[in-house]
């Protein structure tokens, strides 16, 4: 019974034992475990900000800057209250279609004073030249004893032209006087509309309708002086006034050798003398 008993106490102290054994192991174990050295973690990397640096371009080198070459008008000469010369224009014969005098057609009235931009597009010009391909245009020559008269222009074109003589080397000078000039425009062309060497043209609308012509050549030419009246401001109660000033002396020096009836020009039957050559100048009424 004893024997029984010591065996049953040394059984409970082995199981003991080998309880105290695990348990000190297990603890051992979590000894291990708890001495292990902890890990390190990784630290966490501070955001890297690189400030945005411009980009820069490569400067281009400076090239100079070359104005722009532009042809250059040669010098006109301008005489007092004239105000441009035209470039002189070859000669182009222009053959009418038929012989019969044409009569401009009609053009539509200003109802205001003329401007800059309205005479640009008032091209008398042009209806001369389309004038001059179906036919002739007429006009009133005017004689070399005559240095002022008055003229009414045409109904219902607005315009009118007279024909001059000028010796070779002269000069003449035409200009309009009404009580609203500024409605007005004189334009010289010659024998076959175009403009030539040595005429003056008021081509800028300054309220004062003049005209002028130097003969450059050796011989006798005549010119022919548009009155343009877009306004129909002359009629027959308030005519117009053309003072001729001519630089040599009618009486003295005779300028017939120069036809004025030629080229696209012609004259009216009812306008000449009965027994009067194409040279002869219309009857033109002197004024007074």
């Amino acid at each position: 019974m004893f024997q029984h008993s010591l065996s049953l106490h040394s059984k409970g102290r082995s199981l003991g034992g080998f309880a105290l054994g695990l348990s000190v192991l297990g603890q051992g174990f979590a000894f291990a475990q708890d001495r292990r050295p902890a890990q390190p973690q990784p630290a966490e990397r501070p955001a890297m900000e690189r400030p945005m640096q411009p980009m820069e371009r490569p400067a281009r080198p400076e090239r100079p800057m070359q104005p722009l070459e532009r042809p250059t008008r040669p010098e006109r000469p301008v005489s007092p209250g004239v105000v441009t010369q035209p470039t002189a224009r070859t000669e182009v014969p222009i053959r009418p279609a038929t012989n019969a005098i044409i009569a401009p057609r009609p053009l539509e009235r200003s109802v205001g004073r003329p401007t800059r931009v309205f005479w640009q597009h008032r091209d008398i010009m042009a209806e001369i030249q389309a004038m001059a391909r179906r036919g002739f245009i007429a006009v009133h020559p005017v004689g070399e004893d005559l240095s002022e008269f008055t003229g009414v222009s045409d109904f219902p074109a607005g315009w009118t032209a007279y024909g001059f003589r000028v010796p070779p080397g002269e000069s003449i000078h035409i200009r309009l006087h009404h009580p609203n000039e500024g409605w007005f425009r004189l334009a010289m062309v010659n024998k076959w509309g175009s403009l030539e060497q040595g005429m003056l043209q008021n081509l800028i609308p300054t309220g004062n309708p003049e005209v002028k012509y130097t003969n450059p050549t050796k011989e006798p030419r005549s010119v022919y002086v548009i009155v343009d009246d877009p306004g129909w401001m002359s009629g027959i109660g308030n005519p117009f006034n053309m003072k001729v000033t001519r630089s040599w002396d009618p009486t003295k020096k005779k300028v017939d050798a120069a036809p004025i009836v030629t080229g696209i020009w012609a004259q009216k039957k009812e306008d000449a003398k009965p027994d009067a050559a194409k040279e002869a100048p219309a009857p033109v009424q002197p004024k007074g």
